[in-house]
């Protein structure tokens, strides 16, 4: 067992644990045997190990909702789990060799983050998955948490007031158990209401920490008004730092990771945060990255739904559909009737929405792959079959950045305290009085200034990205028709051709279907070189 110099080590003659825990008691610890035990008592970023009498491990298991990545191989018969492929892959001298049906599947189905990695023979230990051996020594996973265990209704936090005091006390738990008081650590600070709240709560922890707020040059990228309003509430001095030149789409991505991770518009910025870091020697980046999913800001008319399933027809059901209307500026008939036929789907929904994208037709793979959190129970409320799959696709966007080389990110309001509180909050809480996120934003009230908590805009990068799609087009299409992913035979090349034909726009669907397979090609060239 090895650990990197200042990563946290608890060994115990039956449990060894590597990483960040938090709210663990030490006395408990040494009599912990199983992982169900391990997760009722603590909370983290950390690998915990079960060792059996002659000190060898029987299980292994990755924190529930933890960020520290747990990566397996085998060789020999030897079980090898990194929390970096490139340590896997010199444990067993092997040279990368790309999967490429994975590449198809992470095109075709995205913001899903499975066990399978995008490097032959590594898969992932999921967040709140153990590996544990059996009687014949076999070694097989286990779900020891799953979310659904938060959203049955005898867990439901119905009060609106308590919810709200629940929620604020698990995100105040959440950073105090995340960020050291004596760790400087850098906020991300846009002003909106999630990196709003981490403001708040970093204020309120007494934490040693300062917040950046990056500006491009469109007005959508410019949200200083807010953040400044933010920064002057909780007293976090706060830095703002241009965004400027072009980005370089066509370079290898600057990491290499086990799946495409960094989108290629961000590295001038993911550049820019790790050169502050370095020069402030910033411990750790805290990020409100997932907020607007944990907080459950609706996508279509399921809260409402869920009210039509457990009230039925009444005065809640239209309050829900009439807030939804005004959330989303849409009609509340359009919104009733959308309510009504999700209230009356009973079947579970477990496939995955599919993309065409660029991908040829007969590399289009048929069925997502699998992840324990689509396997819901039977009575699943649509509004929360939304709200799980959303933070399961927040956790898809948080590896695979280059600042991570100099500090790691915290993510409070991805972690197990917020989710699981979060989860236990009816989705119609989340829009009473016509707000997304309503719970979050009543909760901090007082906390943070109206301009921030009843803001109703949201910061943007679409026209940023697009104009760097522009500036990049001559170098895109050599390197996206004849670059890695190309010559695998993933792609349809006709239309890939008359999409970089065409000058990048909004409205395009095309245009934004050509990030995710820069972002790949970038990726694959991390591993094998230019193409």
């Amino acid at each position: 067992m090895f650990a990197a110099p200042g990563l946290a080590v608890v060994e115990h003659p039956s449990l060894a644990v590597i990483g960040q825990m938090s709210d663990a008691n030490l006395a408990q610890l040494a009599h912990c045997e199983t992982p169900v035990e391990l997760v009722a008592d603590s909370w983290g970023n950390y690998i915990a190990l079960g060792l059996g009498t002659d000190g060898t491990p029987r299980w292994v298991m990755r924190a529930p909702l933890g960020h520290l990545p747990a990566y397996r191989t085998s060789a020999n018969g030897t079980e090898i789990i990194g929390s970096h492929p490139d340590l896997t892959l010199a444990v067993t001298d092997e040279k990368p060799t790309l999967a490429w049906e994975f590449v198809g599947r992470h095109l075709a189905f995205q913001h899903l983050q499975t066990s399978e990695t995008g490097l032959a023979g590594i898969e992932e230990l999921l967040g709140g998955e153990s590996l544990e051996q059996g009687s014949n020594g076999d070694w097989h996973r286990r779900q020891v948490w799953s979310p659904w265990t938060w959203t049955a209704q005898s867990r439901e936090i119905g009060d609106p007031l308590r919810a709200r005091q629940n929620l604020r006390a698990s995100v105040e738990r959440a950073v105090a158990g995340l960020i050291p008081r004596d760790v400087l650590c850098l906020l991300e600070l846009s002003g909106g209401v999630d990196s709003s709240i981490l403001a708040a709560a970093l204020a309120g922890h007494k934490a040693k920490a300062r917040a950046v707020t990056l500006v491009t040059d469109e007005r959508e990228g410019d949200e200083r008004i807010y953040a400044r309003a933010a920064s002057i509430a909780t007293g976090l001095p706060l830095d703002e730092v241009a965004v400027t030149g072009a980005v370089n789409l066509a370079r290898p991505a600057s990491m290499r990771s086990a799946r495409p991770g960094l989108p290629m518009t961000l590295s001038l910025a993911d550049d820019l945060l790790a050169e502050k870091a370095r020069a402030e020697t910033i411990g750790a980046f805290v990020s409100g990255a997932g907020g607007d999913c944990v907080f459950c800001s609706p996508a279509s008319a399921a809260p409402a739904a869920d009210v039509l399933r457990r009230f039925g027809v009444g005065r809640a059901a239209w309050a829900a559909v009439d807030a939804l209307a005004r959330i989303h500026h849409a009609s509340v008939w359009d919104v009733a009737k959308m309510a009504w036929r999700q209230a009356r789907e009973r079947t579970a929904q477990s496939q995955w929405p599919r993309t065409t994208g660029f991908l040829a037709h007969d590399a289009l793979p048929t069925t997502a792959p699998v992840h324990p959190w689509l396997e819901e129970p039977a009575d699943v409320l649509p509004g929360k079959r939304s709200h799980v799959r959303a933070i399961l696709a927040a956790l898809a966007h948080v590896e695979g950045y280059g600042r991570h080389a100099v500090a790691p990110s915290r993510f409070p309001l991805l972690s197990q305290p917020v989710v699981e509180t979060a989860l236990r909050i009816p989705s119609w809480l989340w829009i009473e009085n016509g707000r997304d996120r309503a719970v979050a934003r009543t909760a901090y009230s007082g906390f943070l200034p109206a301009s921030v908590l009843d803001r109703r805009t949201k910061g943007g990068l679409d026209s940023y990205a697009i104009a760097m799609l522009a500036h990049n087009r001559s170098a895109l299409q050599p390197l996206l028709l004849e670059g890695h992913v190309s010559r695998s035979g993933l792609l349809d090349r006709r239309r890939l051709e008359a999409a970089l034909a065409r000058q990048p726009r909004r409205g395009d669907a095309d245009t934004y279907l050509l990030f995710p397979l820069i972002d790949t090609e970038a990726w694959a060239s991390a591993w094998l070189g230019e193409p």
